[in-house]
């Protein structure tokens, strides 16, 4: 007999709820060991919680800074500075980034997009798709300062508490090579637009940083609320898989209580990279159609994502309208991937919630939604948009894991490139216990 989800989630204002992913402790305990903490809900402390997000296509923070939210995002590119001094940049999403002066300089995220040459953008590109210990390189390690530390302008906390994520294949078999990786003192320069360069120190202690699987990142944003407290335990208790799809890969994750079901999760191929590879290809042969030289032209995929925005390519001095060749990438794409999920999950009929979440998410929406129907929940539906659901599921673990609620009282970030958002309380919703069967 299923229980109404209002009869299963947490009365009035509950505490904050302690899990291990991977091992989630019974609900019922959970409710006992943690009542005696709503008296102390009232003690503030100045911590920064933060949940960092470091993808294939770009890097997605949330954090709570006192009363605030904020997000940020920052394409994941990184090159050193072959280009020297840069004297007409004024936009602050240009990062430069040195360990001290006279260290050698690279550029970061949007910059190191426009002045990477093309086997650069090939070479990273191959490394972060295909190699599951990417956060070896160094690379991930000046992201992950730079993200981490740009959140913390603006703060007197030096010594946030964050969670990071990894995806499903690499998780248990790098998880503590990865906490082995960033814990520690992190000291570095960083520069934005024409602004001198500035210092940054912070520190990540070990009892401070927690890793989990991103597709669990996204139960934990829908699970708990902005505190870090339980708000659907129905979640916990039935058989759910998430759909993280992601740029580079679509990671499906499958849950039922306790137990993660091996045999329904995977890692899927079919992902928005292979909508940008088929795209290239027809703009190609689209292209020679319309050339008289019946040469045509190439197209990289990473100069794709204003073709894929606008549905407009230019060539040869003429604008063509190309929207039709990039919704029929979509749908290939998409319908491969669904009919991929559809077999490996057994139609889905054994499962109660699929929880759909990732950037890719969106363009892929309709085709989930014709094939699941009421079974579907949408992560972007709770609160913030779909890309910064790991991250924002990651802020609200971390709250949970460490039992505080920050101060509301915070200095004002200069020269920032975060951006307050704030959650509805009708974001923040409880999951209908019904939703999953569906009508004949």
């Amino acid at each position: 007999m299923r229980i109404p989800v209002e009869e299963r989630c947490f009365p009035g204002n509950p505490a904050p709820l302690f899990i291990d992913p991977f091992q989630f402790p019974l609900i019922e305990s959970i409710k006992k060991s943690l009542t005696t903490f709503d008296k102390n809900r009232e003690e503030l402390d100045m911590s920064v919680y933060i949940g960092n997000d470091q993808g294939y296509y770009g890097t997605k923070v949330v954090s709570r800074n006192g009363d605030k939210f904020l997000k940020m995002f920052i394409r994941n590119m990184v090159v050193p500075n072959r280009v020297g001094e840069i004297t007409y940049n004024n936009d602050p999403h240009n990062i430069m980034y040195r360990e001290r002066e006279g260290d050698n300089e690279w550029f970061v995220g949007k910059l190191a997009i426009d002045q990477s040459s093309d086997d650069e953008l090939f070479d990273s590109h191959e490394r972060r798709l295909f190699s599951p210990t990417w956060f070896r390189e160094e690379e991930y390690l000046i992201m992950f300062r730079v993200s981490t530390g740009l959140m913390l302008q603006g703060s007197d906390n030096h010594e946030p508490i964050v969670s990071v994520a990894l995806p499903t294949d690499s998780y248990i078999d790098y998880k503590e090579e990865l906490k082995r990786r960033l814990v520690g003192k992190h000291s570095f320069e960083v520069k934005q637009g024409n602004l001198p360069y500035r210092k940054i120190e912070f520190e990540i202690k070990r009892e401070n940083l927690y890793v989990i699987s991103q597709p669990m990142a996204t139960l934990f944003h829908i699970a708990l609320d902005r505190e870090g407290q339980l708000l659907n335990e129905d979640l916990f208790i039935q058989k759910v898989s998430i759909n993280d799809l992601g740029f580079g890969t679509s990671d499906v994750e499958t849950l039922h209580g306790e137990t993660i079901i091996k045999r329904q999760s995977f890692t899927s191929r079919h992902a928005m990279i292979n909508v940008y590879h088929l795209l290239s290809k027809r703009l190609i042969e689209f292209s020679r159609e319309v050339d008289p030289d019946k040469q045509g032209k190439e197209y990289p995929i990473w100069s794709l994502n204003r073709v894929i925005r606008t549905g407009e390519i230019s060539f040869k001095g003429k604008v063509y309208d190309v929207n039709e060749i990039v919704k029929g990438c979509i749908q290939e794409v998409g319908t491969l991937l669904v009919d991929e999920v559809w077999n490996r999950l057994d139609y889905a009929d054994d499962i109660t919630y699929i929880i759909l979440t990732g950037g890719s998410s969106i363009p892929f929406k309709p085709y989930y939604r014709e094939r699941f129907g009421d079974k579907l929940i949408f992560a972007e539906d709770y609160g913030i948009d779909a890309q910064f659901a790991n991250a924002f599921g990651l802020c609200k673990f971390t709250q949970s894991k460490s039992r505080a609620v920050p101060m509301k009282s915070q200095k004002e970030v200069a020269a920032t490139i975060q951006e307050e958002f704030t959650v509805p309380s009708s974001a923040e919703k409880r999951v209908n216990a019904r939703k999953g069967q569906n009508k004949k």
